[in-house]
């Protein structure tokens, strides 16, 4: 495969392994913090994942904040980064899923910026991405993922939604990325069978979408590739077996992996058409993503030439085996997860298919296309998936 290009993002300090929580009061000192404040949701507070992390701070621990939503509603953001400014802690560890550490990356964002950070969000135009950069960042960021999907640890990306307005604010900035992230898979056993399916298949979601983007590149390509190796197997035995620490491990492993090669390569339809019936029908990412990446395959996968023998060995399939034979393999990973299996499970009618593809052909995603889509491809897509 031939590129150019950049290799801009990577992640930070990456701490992983079963017990690995336990390294948190290390990290910590080694970042030169002493008070720090867990910032976390409900489920988390609730259970036994809290009080893990609590016990590993021991005294670094000077308050938790719980009250984090879906989405990071911004006065979630904002009653953070005052239980922060009360305790005058210099550390944030956040806990759980995207929305957690995006909550984290929020106070980071309000803290650095003085309380206005709406001129460092992500303008989309036609010249592609602009927003003001983001100065220094006075307080240090451990994430602690407690799902296997978001990735958002190792991204130098956060979205926050702001009601007033009723859209999502995203942000990108290399200062926002936490200072380090612990991958425990004992910390991800406590998710369900269906938030364990649904985060896995967003992680899967951004490992095939990179292998199909016109900003590919090798060190993307083996990322995404060994990712999706390891979820094709360790996903459904997290879900049948949520114990089992080597599959959870795996499946930690896998969203770092795809989320660095998204972040790099960037991912296109799958999520483009995401961002439309997600909010529309108050879909999780991994649910809508699970229906739509084996069409999304069998249209996209021929634009990477001899490359995509390595995509039927990732997936289980012979090296000389189809499009139609990967498509085939990513349908039988579905049909093992407790997830929605076609659109019209969740919702979606027939009649509104020629309304979302119109609305998903203006979404800035479907620039990273390695070949071009027009609406009657993207109509397509969805009747495929409906």
């Amino acid at each position: 495969m031939s590129a150019q290009g950049d290799i801009r993002d990577w992640p930070k300090r990456v701490c992983f392994g079963p017990g690995s929580v336990r390294e948190l009061p290390r990290l910590v000192g080694e970042l030169g913090a002493k008070r720090a404040i867990v910032v976390c949701g409900q489920s988390v507070a609730a259970g036994d994942m809290l009080a893990r992390v609590r016990r590993a701070l021991g005294d670094y621990c000077v308050s938790v904040f719980d009250g984090v939503k879906a989405h990071t509603p911004f006065d979630g953001v904002q009653a953070a980064a005052e239980v922060v400014k009360l305790h005058d802690a210099d550390a944030i560890v956040s806990v759980g899923g995207g929305s957690a550490i995006d909550a984290g990356k929020g106070v980071a964002l309000l803290l650095a910026t003085g309380g206005d950070f709406a001129p460092y969000a992500i303008d989309w135009g036609s010249k592609g991405m602009a927003r003001a950069t983001l100065g220094a960042v006075p307080i240090r960021h451990i994430a602690v993922p407690t799902t296997a999907g978001s990735a958002s640890d190792v991204m130098p990306t956060a979205g926050i939604r702001d009601p007033k307005l009723l859209k999502k604010m995203l942000f990108w900035d290399d200062r926002i990325v936490p200072d380090a992230t612990i991958l425990d898979p004992e910390m991800a056993v406590f998710a369900g069978p269906e938030l364990t399916a649904a985060t896995g298949m967003t992680a899967m979601t951004r490992a095939i979408e990179c292998l199909y983007s016109r900003h590919r590149h090798p060190i993307s390509t083996g990322l995404a590739l060994h990712a999706a190796r390891l979820l094709r197997t360790a996903l459904p035995r997290s879900v049948t077996h949520p114990n089992d620490l080597g599959a959870r491990a795996d499946c930690q492993m896998a969203a770092l992996m795809s989320g660095t090669a998204s972040i790099n390569a960037m991912v296109s339809i799958v999520h483009a058409i995401g961002h439309i019936i997600g909010p529309r029908f108050h879909l999780q990412h991994g649910v809508s993503h699970a229906m739509l990446l084996a069409p999304a395959l069998r249209r996209l996968l021929p634009a990477i030439g001899g490359d995509g023998r390595y995509v039927l060995e990732a997936l289980g399939c012979a090296a000389d085996g189809s499009v139609d034979d990967v498509a085939t393999a990513l349908r039988a990973l579905l049909v093992k997860l407790p997830l929605p299996q076609r659109l019209r499970d969740v919702g979606v009618k027939a009649d509104d298919i020629t309304a979302i593809a119109q609305s998903t052909m203006s979404d800035y995603m479907m620039a990273n296309l390695a070949v071009p889509m027009t609406q009657a491809d993207v109509e397509s897509l969805l009747r495929e998936a409906w």
